[in-house]
């Protein structure tokens, strides 16, 4: 499923420059390296923005005046990026007994008792967390800009279906949903796999060089969108992931950018972007995708 995946998302890839400063370097895919990009394997975010396609070009600026690189489609982490951070991770490992390595891949590791019982610590925090649950400051204005402009928005999270449907139902109920809306419980490896955020682009029709993947988690969101192909954003409140901040990401967890707020999102894709919709019919893209996933 992975491989079917990630061979049909990659017809997708080719290019349009863009200039960006080196501290944006972030590793290229194997897979994309394989295409001609360069011996060394690795490609800057600029050299990422180059996969563009010429007729996305054309599309920002018939007559060539513009050089905006398209961006078709965007696909946000949930917790920390749509909502406020309210999850106590340090406790959630210690009540699920996980002191190394990923939660989620160490657990299912486990034999079942074992796996009963650490699953449902994890879940009593994520309950807790649903009842202290904010939205992020500016996320509306943010989603009604891409809704302005036609673009799709998706979710991948590694939290259950059931916040997902109590986010959309308490906190995000005046605007179109997130769909795809992805879950830990969905058949895909979990972040930092691209294998999900792939799956979107082919369901909306979208190159995953013109889908933008946004999160909190440089090790998790922005991996997962730089191994994709994709745009990456990493969203980064408190500002751990500064220079001098102790979190500074290296090698693939580089974003392509970073901003403190979605209102600086939002402002980042109006004046360095040229938002499209994607072509093709997306509503019924979005529909089937929905009635997959059970999102």
């Amino acid at each position: 499923m992975r491989s079917l995946l990630i061979k049909n998302a990659t017809s997708f890839l080719l290019g349009n420059p863009g200039t960006f400063s080196a501290r944006y370097a972030a590793p290229q895919p194997s897979w994309l390296a394989s295409r001609g990009g360069g011996g060394s394997g690795t490609t800057t975010a600029g050299a990422r923005l180059a996969t563009c396609s010429a007729g996305a070009m054309a599309a920002s600026g018939q007559d060539g005046s513009s050089t905006k690189p398209v961006i078709r489609g965007v696909v946000f982490d949930m917790d920390g990026t749509l909502t406020v951070p309210v999850i106590d991770f340090a406790l959630m490992r210690k009540k699920a007994g996980v002191t190394q390595g990923d939660i989620l891949d160490v657990i299912n590791s486990w034999p079942e008792a074992e796996r009963t019982r650490a699953f449902a610590a994890i879940q009593e925090i994520e309950d807790q967390a649903l009842r202290d649950m904010k939205l992020m400051p500016g996320l509306q204005e943010l989603c009604e800009l891409l809704d302005s402009a036609g673009l799709p928005r998706g979710l991948i999270t590694r939290n259950v279906k059931s916040s997902i449907e109590y986010f959309h139902d308490n906190h995000f109920n005046t605007l179109a949903r997130f769909e795809p809306a992805i879950s830990r419980e969905c058949a895909f490896p979990y972040k930092p796999s691209p294998a999900a955020l792939l799956h979107i682009c082919s369901q909306w029709g979208v190159a995953p060089g013109e889908c933008v993947m946004v999160g909190d988690s440089a090790k998790d969101d922005v991996v997962s969108g730089n191994r994709a192909g994709a745009l990456t954003v990493l969203l980064d409140t408190d500002g751990r992931y500064a220079p001098g901040g102790g979190q500074e990401p290296s090698g693939e967890a580089v974003p392509t950018h970073t901003v403190a707020s979605m209102a600086e999102l939002a402002a980042l894709l109006r004046e360095r972007y040229t938002l499209l919709p994607p072509t093709g019919d997306v509503a019924a893209r979005q529909a089937a995708v929905g009635a997959g996933t059970g999102a």
